[in-house]
């Protein structure tokens, strides 16, 4: 039997993470119905143990809204002429949006708008329209310049809301977007209590970062750059290493104490 049975996919990619970037042995321990086990024990360098716990982050919903988005394979029929862009924000919102979206379209393209916004604010405008614009946490752009006839496979590309704004490239709003990530979510906790009883040298959480899980300013600069948050997490005292993996990044962060934070390339040949 292997050594990481019965942990899911994302829990044993993280074991191999710190298996790599530590030269560290994992072994599962959440497994076989063990109430309050952490997910895994590392055996480290000269005998030493680390509890190691793993989850993921990301705003309310985000993870649900991608998961639905999966099943149409990210594509939803074309009612009209021109290609159209869809951005979901919430999976409350998805099941009126794929109900009017069809309707929304074709009233654009017969004004000969793009963008819905543009006709959706008088009084007599259509109530799923207003709603599209007004209310929703969707938004629809079409594009007439790019005809459905000339795509080889027609459809709107539909996919969850990205965000966008400032880069903090300095990263000094870092430790306030994490704070106030831990405090939405509420299974965070969870996981302290778990490392918190755990008997081992260390204690180490992984957290796979979904780019919504931070606010744009700060995952888009995790992912892409190489900088280094200034500040130290906000963790329980008990936690002694914190792993953060943002979605698309070739690098993970690892912070420990006195070192600080680190980039790693557990994957880089």
């Amino acid at each position: 039997m292997s050594r990481l049975d019965g942990l899911t996919r994302q829990e044993r990619e993280a074991c191999l993470i710190a298996e790599r970037a530590l030269g560290a042995v994992a072994q599962a321990c959440d497994v076989g119905g063990r109430q309050g086990a952490v997910d895994a024990m590392l055996t480290l360098h000269h005998g030493r143990t680390a509890a190691f716990e793993i989850t993921n982050l990301a705003a309310e919903g985000a993870l649900h809204t991608a998961s639905l988005l999966a099943r149409d394979q990210h594509r939803w029929p074309l009612p009209g002429d021109w290609f159209w862009s869809i951005e979901v924000g919430s999976p409350k919102d998805l099941r009126r949006l794929k109900r009017c979206y069809k309707k929304i379209i074709l009233m654009c393209e017969r004004q000969g708008v793009e963008h819905p916004e543009q006709i959706a604010w008088p009084q007599s405008a259509d109530a799923d329209l207003q709603w599209l614009v007004q209310q929703s946490s969707c938004n629809m752009i079409g594009d007439s310049g790019q005809l459905a006839k000339n795509m080889s496979q027609p459809g709107a590309l539909v996919f969850p809301t990205s965000g966008g704004g400032f880069v903090d490239e300095s990263m000094s709003g870092f430790a306030d977007a994490l704070t106030a990530a831990f405090q939405e979510n509420a299974h965070i906790a969870p996981h302290f209590e778990k490392l918190a009883k755990a008997e081992a040298d260390e204690r180490h959480l992984f957290i796979a970062l979904h780019e919504s899980a931070l606010p744009f300013s700060i995952s888009t600069e995790l992912t892409f750059s190489e900088t280094r948050p200034r500040e130290p997490p906000p963790l329980p005292d008990y936690i002694t290493h914190l792993w953060l993996a943002p979605a698309f990044s070739r690098r993970v962060l690892l912070w420990c104490q006195p070192e600080g934070w680190r980039n790693l390339y557990p994957f880089d040949e």
